[in-house]
């Protein structure tokens, strides 16, 4: 099904330079508010959040074309200054730009949701970017939007099953499980990205199992 998908024009390492330059402006003008607080509806606080995306091993998975998830050993240092942080989050992800710019066509690398050649990496990285900086400014007080054709191509590369006639950047928060469409509940802890080459998808919805930590089921996909 993947293969006739009609929509698909895959994301490039320039466009995940050009997310993290905007998230990175975003967060960089809040530096001196309570980061304490929660993000949006999340568990985490702002704070938690932020270090989230600076422990993301994306460009790790890819360089070392992992065939399962080995964690590396770096943290974020307690009490770190959110500049700081936010520094690390724009180096990760620049590192990460870096890897799949420089990985051959073929290299893929394990993520839970799947083996994910360069362009799924990307777009992953992206997908973080963009949920997680809306989820902080929420909690801030603040607002944030993606832009329409970067957050249409992160649907169209990572949930192909996204609703095309809604307007993409309240999409996006949707099948990122943050809230629901007009008959379509919010899928909450379920959701899951597909990652592998668009062309290897079987045409249904992944879901995850929060509890066992793992893909689980799939629902069919009815366009």
């Amino acid at each position: 099904m993947g293969q006739s998908y009609r929509r698909f024009v895959d994301l490039s390492p320039g466009d995940l330079v050009a997310a993290t330059e905007q998230c990175s402006a975003a967060l960089g003008r809040l530096v001196s508010a309570d980061w304490s607080a929660r993000a949006a509806d999340t568990d985490w606080t702002c704070r938690q959040t932020l270090e989230h995306l600076c422990s993301l091993a994306f460009a790790h998975q890819l360089a070392t074309r992992a065939r399962a998830f080995r964690p590396v050993v770096v943290g974020v240092v307690p009490d770190a200054p959110i500049d700081d942080l936010v520094w690390t989050m724009q180096v990760l992800m620049l590192v990460l730009a870096d890897v799949a710019r420089a990985a051959p066509a073929d290299a893929r690398a394990f993520h839970p949701a799947g083996m994910a050649d360069a362009g799924g990496w990307v777009a992953m990285g992206i997908d973080e970017l963009l949920v997680h900086t809306h989820d902080i400014t929420a909690g801030l007080g603040a607002g944030f939007e993606a832009p329409r054709g970067l957050a249409r191509a992160v649907l169209d590369r990572l949930f192909p099953w996204w609703p095309s006639d809604a307007d993409p950047w309240t999409a996006l928060l949707w099948a990122n499980g943050r809230s629901s469409l007009p008959g379509l509940p919010n899928p909450g802890a379920t959701w899951l990205w597909h990652c592998a080459p668009l062309d290897e998808w079987d045409g249904t919805i992944p879901r995850w199992d929060p509890v066992a930590g793992r893909p689980n089921s799939a629902v069919p996909y009815t366009p």
